[in-house]
């Protein structure tokens, strides 16, 4: 395996996703829970 070029900062990030053609992705929103619905703090 050769290094070619490592990203350690968010612009170098985005910078190196936009030079390869992918886009950065949004992570999913979690539902509000319901008012009788226990919220845990871990997820499955």
């Amino acid at each position: 395996m050769r290094w070619v070029e490592a990203a350690t900062t968010p612009d170098a990030i985005a910078r190196l996703l936009t030079k390869y053609g992918l886009v950065p992705r949004v992570s999913p929103r979690r539902p509000a829970p319901t008012a009788l619905q226990l919220e845990l703090p871990f997820t499955a």
